[in-house]
Parts: structure tokens; C-alpha cells; sequence
């Protein structure tokens, strides 16, 4: 099961509380997953969605709201190979249903969201959790943080974009082929607006995902730094052994001060050994003094190579 249908399954659960929040809640559902139509004079309403726990809430907040029973259907898109439930409320309660959640006005379809129909911060999440619930996803958090809301009407778009940002989270909004997105990138945007909508359960989730996520960058930048570290001093290594060969084989080493012999001689006994390694074995007094004498010794070596063209 994805994220998305999780989170969904567990806002699914959420207590209904107050009609005014319920009404919210439907309003948004219908408006993201919702369509109408007028046959013969006859007004229809139906709520499409491919989440069965989705469709549960629909057909419970209708029922509570007004006392009627929709009917349900399943059937399966065979572009997808999944399953589409579609909830019919009949056509005597449609038309209410639809100017209650403000689908449509006393003059006509109207798609846009009316502030005042949200009489508080209560609504203004329910109505949020509506929207996610009828037109929302959130990428799984492991690959990247991500929660958008899908709308049919830029109007509506432009409203729900609004209420996530009175409810203090940072969204924004893109045209997406015929529809409208508004999204959220930030993780604690994310987590605040679930938080708020009543997904704890996720939230747990995504926190558990963002430590290990802290906890395997900070492993990563410490292997790195330690390899790249490493790969300095191999490199550093290999080229003072290659400067002391250079000395042995065209000047000799006993022509070197005795600091600096004794430098040379324990590097060729020890080509792998760290600086701090050589330090312990020459008993020497700081690594400073023993890597100047390495210095020193790839300086002569240039200096030779360059007298000797």
C-alpha cells in the first residue's frame, strides 16, 4: 500500500465532529472528486474515487449530513487495472448537497471557494483534509517530501491555496496539464498540515524516515570526509617514498642531515603508515616537526630533478 493511500486510510478514521466541519470536509471532497450533470431535468451528483476507505467516508458524511444513502458502484478502469468507486446521491437530495457544499450557486455552477462558508480554523481543516482525501497525494518520504492537491478549476485552486496558507503552510500552485496543482516541498510544512488534518500515525512515519535520514547523511559526510582524508594521505605517501627513492638513487641518502635520514628511512620501512603513525615511531615530538622534515624531503627531490633537467 503507498503512502498516500495509508495517510488517506488514516484520516479516513478521523472522529466526525460538528456539522459544520463535516459539511467542510464533504464540500472539498466534492469539489476535487466530485462531477454533476442534468439529464432530462434531472440533476445528478456523484463522487468518484479509487480509495474504498475514501468512499466509506463520503457515503458517511453524506448520511450524517442528510439522512440518505448513496448509491454505491465498483467498477474497474482497465487503463490502470484498478478499481473506481462511484457514489450516486439521488436526485432528490443532489441539488441541496451540491448548494450546501457551494459546487453550485442559486445562479449557476460556481467552482470557486466562498470564505465565509468556512466559519473557522475547524473548517478550514476539515476542508484541507477534504480536498487530500478527494484529490491529494503524498510522495513516499524515503525518495522525497511532496504533498499535492489536484483540482479541476483554477478558481478552486486559488481558494484552497489560500486556506493552507491561513492554516501556516508555506503552498504554492502550478497548472498541470488540464488541472491545477497546489503542493507543498517542505518536510515540515507537510507534517505541520497532517498534523493538523489528524494524521498521526503517518506523521510518526515520515519523523522515523527523516532521522534515518539525518542519521545516514551525517554516516555518509563522515565516510566521505574519512575516505577523502584517507585518500590524502596515500596520496601524500606515496609521493614522499617516491621523493626519497629519487634522493637514494641520485645523491644517496647519507648526504641528507641526520633529521631528515632518519625521516626518510622509517617512511621506506613504513609505506603505509599515517603521519601520526611515523610520529610514535621516531619517538619524534609533534607532528608538525615531522611533517616539515617530509616537506623538506620532496624539496630536495624537485630540487635534484630540476639541476638534473
Amino acid at each position: 500500500m503507498s503512502f498516500s493511500s495509508t495517510a488517506k486510510g488514516e484520516l479516513c478514521r478521523t472522529e466526525l465532529t460538528g456539522e459544520c466541519c463535516e459539511l467542510s470536509e464533504l464540500s472539498a471532497m466534492i469539489h476535487t472528486a466530485g462531477s454533476i450533470s442534468i439529464s432530462g431535468g434531472a440533476f445528478t451528483l456523484r463522487i468518484d474515487t479509487e480509495n474504498a476507505a475514501v468512499a466509506r467516508r463520503a457515503f458517511l458524511l453524506v448520511k450524517s449530513l442528510y439522512g440518505v444513502h448513496t448509491k454505491t458502484e465498483m467498477h474497474t478502469n482497465q487503463l490502470k487495472h484498478n478499481h473506481i468507486y462511484s457514489l450516486a446521491i439521488d436526485a432528490a437530495s443532489a441539488r441541496m448537497v451540491a448548494l450546501d457544499t457551494r459546487l453550485i450557486g442559486e445562479e449557476g455552477i460556481s467552482f470557486g471557494t466562498d470564505a465565509s462558508f468556512l466559519s473557522g480554523q475547524c473548517c478550514k481543516i476539515a476542508f484541507a483534509r477534504g480536498a487530500f482525501l478527494g484529490g491529494g497525494s503524498i510522495t513516499n518520504p524515503e525518495r522525497r517530501y511532496h504533498m499535492e492537491f489536484v483540482c479541476n478549476q483554477k478558481e478552486f485552486a486559488f481558494g484552497l491555496l489560500n486556506i493552507i496558507k491561513e492554516l501556516g503552510c508555506p503552498a504554492k500552485m502550478i497548472p498541470r496539464n488540464k488541472s491545477f496543482v497546489v503542493y507543498l516541498k517542505e518536510g515540515d510544512a507537510i507534517v505541520t498540515l497532517l498534523t493538523m488534518m489528524g494524521a498521526h500515525s503517518s506523521i510518526l512515519n515520515i519523523e522515523n524516515i527523516r532521522i534515518m535520514k539525518s542519521v545516514r547523511n551525517s554516516v555518509n559526510r563522515k565516510v566521505n570526509c574519512e575516505t577523502g582524508n584517507l585518500s590524502k594521505t596515500v596520496n601524500a605517501s606515496v609521493k614522499q617514498q617516491e621523493s626519497i627513492e629519487y634522493i637514494r638513487n641520485h645523491m644517496g641518502l647519507d648526504k641528507l642531515a641526520p633529521g631528515l635520514r632518519e625521516v626518510a628511512e622509517a617512511r621506506l620501512s613504513n609505506p603505509e603508515a599515517s603521519l601520526e603513525e611515523l610520529v610514535e615511531l621516531l619517538g619524534a615530538a609533534s607532528k608538525s616537526g615531522v611533517n616539515h622534515k617530509l616537506r623538506r624531503i620532496n624539496s630536495i627531490a624537485e630540487q635534484l630533478k630540476t639541476t638534473r633537467g
